[in-house]
């Protein structure tokens, strides 16, 4: 009876125990950076679990990236989403609901260890209690977030009704086992498997084959709600997150190290006392041990985490879903976090093509054009955390696609200009659907991400599809082959079809030293970033026998060639020792050009700087006056010394005017060296700049350059143009102020050879940089290519009655065209024409959903994503023999008395 009590007071002792470590544990979660969310995976989870939850009741999400398979949503229906949200329900601040998951999942997995060790008889109550610490505490040392651990944790759950010493029977062993692996959910499949390996090889050692058929049976049963959605996404093309593989090893190799660490610790404790060491050292060790593993928890440094989602993030999204225009909105980030866990209408998804243009701060009709076809009507701009892109190239780009800012919201970012937080931008109106007619569709031989520059050089009114797309659904469109298709596989289709058109581009042509707020340019080395092919373009193409035209885009190309188109007869002209950055806004002219968003600014290696100022004629000069603006970055003068023509010194002070008077004296050439500067408003000391120097008595010298201008047009201005070793001269259409920007601008073949006959077979084609600009795009096609004017391509009205159908009224058509939606292409969507027809289905753009309509009258096109069906009925099967599993786990009784005895470790 005393041993009896005494246990019974252990028991106690140690149950108390258990409790404070579940108490330090929720207390290791709370200090985390309280008050604050840290980024843990998916922050639906806390910022809109209802709406989160409500995405995964469907394959087919139509909300983010242009509509795409559900992930891993579904694997949040349990317990992971329901439990957010009812934290949710309950107005529980969002910071205090996931450390609560935190504090739940490292509970369980340390109750889950000290259960098991107990039920196991592995080691003693201290060093079970140690180890089942440590086991809820490493994953976290080791960085891994508390969702994907979540299958760790629950893992000794799921072996410990097999291994239960009470008297049991095999079906309340089976089934409570099933309810736990029911538990982990299915977000992370692979570490959901990874918790079966060692309850099956328990299972197995013992030779139970009924018992282990029947547990399989009810794992199927508690898994079916989302082995059945998982079955439907790898189907139809989708595929879940890579899993983090800590986890899984943790599941699998994890949980059996730590029931032996349990037992071999009691074997080291007593080790030690046989060899006169106190008896406490051990268990002083491995708590240090346990510190040590929550060290890093604590130390930890919380990069990413907020106090809450930011009020200008809330007030961007509900702007957006107040807009009753259709279109979707895209986010220039790399993350789309947190807008598409707050906004209600459809996201895009940024595009290769797209981020190359907006990047390199060089935007145009064909950026806008792009965007139009995407079904996008809304670009945002984060300006609260840099990206690694400037994002002064992000505003000239849109600013030049003629892309105007119409909302802000926020503070000043984390930008060189002040720049709100959140700025949203109006595309223009599109709709969600076209309609094309098969006469403005052209086939491309290369891959989708040729597609829109090959629809731009083709003057963007129509739209393409791959070869590969086009076959068996289309005859007879024009070929347009692409310098991203292999010439052998060139050669092999040439047999086929011979192509109408060749498109050859840079695939990354930069970005400039100086980027422009209107006409202002803000220049930073930092900024500039190496094109791809600063020669020009070089290709070897295959090619039908036939006429060709030759026409493209090319861009202004830093150098001297480009800064002697800016020099004004007349005008005083200056010369440096040194320049920052080599584009034209940064000349050493650009500090007489009377153009106050130019200027010029020095080397910072170069400590001596010197300005030389060349006057036409020479002149009575008494002075000079030196401007620098905000935005030239450069240090202003404090100090000059300066030389006329050569001989006379005069060292002067610079007023805080920016002046400096001298008694006139008459020159030509004065130069200036700047000896001493002022620092710019922060203190930093940079290189010396001046954004206009003023000569006082010869002021009229500095004349502007007259951005207007159009380049003297002559045939030969253009790119210097080879075609197997014969020249052709190209011609250019550009603007002084086009040049200064770095604008695209056009060139064409002109004088006698507007067209070049060429024969069958390989060309080699070059087009080189020539007059200060180098060639970024090269169309060359055939004569009379393109001369017809087809039908126009019409907007499509677009509604959604479920995340997983559409309806479309599509206007009626005098040919053959194709319904294009603004969403992944998945050959699960099937669309039916008024009359009941199944239309057939095509990709568009490499990308996008797609269906052949035949010419005739308006119709409404009913259209339905079929695994949707599968998807759904697969929950509903899966809730019912989940419920049946958890009924059967309620309702399995003890063995009955006469069957005493044959527990399952025997």
């Amino acid at each position: 009876m005393r041993r009896l009590k005494a246990g019974s007071a252990e028991q106690v002792v140690w149950r108390a125990r258990l409790v404070l470590g579940c108490l330090a544990l929720v207390a290791l979660c709370l200090q985390q950076a309280p008050g604050k969310i840290l980024p843990d995976g998916k922050l639906e989870l806390t910022a809109e679990p209802g709406g989160f939850l409500a995405r995964a009741l469907h394959l087919w999400d139509p909300h983010s990236a242009f509509g795409q398979l559900q992930t891993d949503v579904y694997g949040y229906l349990l317990p992971i989403g329901p439990f957010h949200w009812l934290l949710d329900a309950l107005s529980v601040p969002d910071w205090i609901s996931q450390r609560l998951w935190w504090s739940l999942v490292l509970c369980v997995a340390f109750v889950g260890v000290w259960k098991l060790g107990n039920v196991l008889q592995y080691g003693v109550p201290w060093t079970r209690f140690a180890v089942a610490l440590l086991y809820a505490l490493l994953p976290r040392t080791f960085g891994e977030l508390p969702t994907e651990v979540w299958p760790m944790a629950m893992a000794p759950w799921v072996l410990l009704p097999l291994v239960s010493p009470h008297v049991r029977s095999g079906w309340w062993r089976i089934s409570w086992s099933a309810v736990a692996f029911a538990l982990i959910g299915g977000a992370n499949p692979v570490a959901a498997a990874a918790c079966l390996v060692v309850p099956g090889v328990w299972l197995v050692s013992r030779a139970r084959l009924k018992l282990l058929l029947g547990w399989i049976g009810f794992i199927v049963a508690a898994s079916l709600w989302w082995l059945l959605p998982l079955a439907s996404l790898l189907r139809y093309g989708g595929a879940p997150p890579g899993p983090r593989w800590l986890p899984v090893v943790g599941v699998v190799a994890g949980l059996p190290l730590a029931l032996v660490a349990a037992h071999y610790l009691r074997r080291l404790s007593g080790l030690s006392v046989s060899r006169g060491i106190h008896r406490r050292v051990v268990p002083v060790l491995v708590t240090c041990l346990a510190v040590v593993a929550a060290a890093p928890v604590l130390l930890a440094r919380q990069d990413g985490a907020v106090t809450a989602i930011p009020d200008h993030w809330q007030q961007t999204a509900s702007w957006l879903d107040q807009q009753s225009a259709p279109g979707s909105v895209l986010l220039l980030s790399s993350a789309t976090e947190p807008l598409s866990a707050l906004v209600k209408r459809s996201m895009a998804t940024l595009t290769e093509d797209v981020k190359r243009r907006v990047d390199s701060g060089v935007g145009d009709q064909a950026l806008r054009q792009e965007l139009n076809r995407q079904g996008i009507r809304y670009v945002v701009v984060r300006n609260d955390r840099e990206d690694g892109t400037p994002t002064l190239a992000l505003h000239e780009s849109l600013s030049d696609a003629g892309i105007g800012r119409v909302a802000y919201f926020g503070p000043a970012g984390e930008t060189r200009l002040p720049y709100p937080s959140v700025e949203i931008f109006d595309v223009g109106a599109t709709t969600p659907g076209r309609l094309i007619p098969q006469s403005r569709l052209v086939a491309v031989a290369g891959t989708a991400d040729d597609v829109p520059a090959v629809v731009t050089a083709l003057g963007g009114a129509g739209d393409a599809v791959l070869d590969a797309d086009a076959a068996g659904k289309f005859d007879g469109l024009p070929l347009v082959q692409t310098d991203a298709q292999d010439q052998t596989d060139a050669q092999d289709q040439a047999v086929e079809q011979q192509p109408s058109a060749v498109v050859l581009r840079n695939n990354r042509i930069g970005r400039s030293a100086c980027l422009h707020v209107g006409a202002q340019a803000v220049c930073d080395s930092a900024q500039a970033e190496a094109a791809g092919e600063q020669d020009g373009l070089s290709r070897t193409v295959q090619l039908p026998a036939a006429s060709y035209q030759l026409h493209g885009m090319a861009l202004p190309q830093d150098g001297d060639a480009l800064e002697r188109l800016m020099l004004q007869p007349g005008a005083i002209t200056a010369t440096a020792s040194s320049r920052a950055v080599g584009a034209p806004d940064a000349r050493p002219g650009a500090a007489v050009d009377r153009d106050r968003g130019t200027g010029w600014l020095a080397d910072p290696d170069d400590l001596t700087p010197t300005l030389t100022l060349t006057l036409p004629a020479a002149r009575d000069v008494r002075g000079l006056r030196f401007e620098s603006g905000p935005y030239l970055g450069g240090s202003r003068p404090a100090e000059v010394l300066l030389h006329f023509d050569g001989s006379v010194q005069t060292r002067s002070t610079v007023d805080a005017d920016g002046y400096v008077r001298f008694p006139q004296r008459r020159a030509r050439t004065i130069q200036i060296d700047f000896t001493a500067t002022k620092p710019v408003q922060d203190a930093r000391r940079t290189p010396v700049g001046v954004t206009e120097v003023e000569v006082l008595g010869a002021d009229d010298l500095r004349k502007a350059v007259d951005r207007n201008r159009r380049l003297p047009s002559y045939c030969g201005n253009g790119p210097n143009v080879r075609i197997d070793g014969v020249r052709a001269r190209t011609q250019l259409a550009a603007t002084v102020g086009d040049l200064l920007q770095r604008r695209p601008v056009r060139y064409s073949l002109c004088g006698q050879a507007a067209t070049m006959p060429l024969r069958s077979g390989r060309h080699e084609v070059a087009v080189q940089p020539n007059a200060g600009v180098v060639p970024i795009q090269a169309t060359l096609t055939k004569a009379g290519f393109g001369d017809v004017a087809p039908a126009p391509v019409q907007g499509v009205e677009v509604w959604r009655t479920s995340p997983a159908q559409l309806t479309a009224e599509v206007p009626s058509a005098s040919e053959r065209s194709v319904l294009a939606i603004a969403q992944n292409y998945n050959a699960g969507w099937e669309a039916y024409d008024s009359s009941g027809n199944k239309l057939t289905p095509v990709r568009i753009g490499g990308w996008q959903q797609g269906w052949i309509v035949p010419a005739g009258p308006e119709q409404v096109v009913t259209a339905a994503f079929m695994p949707d069906r599968f998807y759904r009925a697969g929950l509903l099967l899966g809730l019912i023999t989940l419920v049946s599993v958890f009924v059967a786990a309620a309702f399995s009784r003890r063995l009955p008395r006469r069957r005493a005895g044959r527990s399952i470790r025997r």
